[in-house]
């Protein structure tokens, strides 16, 4: 039953304290993550997820919908059954054409950016490294390079004169 839902494509959306349980509200709106995912995740009173449904197994999500029950309608898919899905065919990345150019996402992070040398690590790249090229996003600015850090006497990192991204 897995196969039959695209889950790399699944979307959720998570819904306020309010919408669970009303005993549970100071429980809900209390809980703490950095991570504000996770923390939308904890806060939550309710979630609505969305998956679909791969082509060829409409029949069988259906039968379970309305009865609660897996499909066990036919025999088991061999090879060439339009049921059958290859472990090949499901860990392909979808082929898609690059449409326009990329842009970049901030989220705030309490993570640390590390040197390269400075606390016992032995990497040859300091830690955010981009290999990407700035041209190919709508802001070029915007993508963080080497060239935005510095390495002082001190060993300690310090930025460029950019804003930061923690605000």
């Amino acid at each position: 039953m897995e196969q039959a839902f695209e889950w790399d494509i699944m979307s959720y959306n998570f819904y306020p304290y309010f919408w669970g349980n009303k005993a549970d509200w100071k429980t809900l709106y209390q809980s703490e993550s950095i991570d504000p995912l996770f923390r939308s995740f904890l806060q939550s009173g309710m979630a609505r997820v969305v998956a679909t449904v791969h082509p060829d197994f409409e029949d069988a999500v259906n039968f379970y919908l309305a009865t609660g029950k897996i499909w066990n309608g036919g025999e088991v898919p061999v090879i060439g059954d339009p049921l059958y899905v290859s472990i090949v065919d499901e860990l392909k990345e979808p082929q898609g054409e690059k449409y326009g150019k990329a842009w970049i996402t901030r989220v705030p992070t309490t993570l640390t950016i590390l040197q390269a040398k400075t606390v016992g690590l032995e990497v040859e790249d300091a830690l955010p490294r981009t290999i990407e090229i700035p041209e190919e996003f709508e802001v070029p600015a915007d993508v963080v390079t080497e060239s935005d850090f510095q390495l002082k006497d001190n060993l300690k990192l310090e930025g460029s004169d950019k804003p930061s991204t923690l605000k």
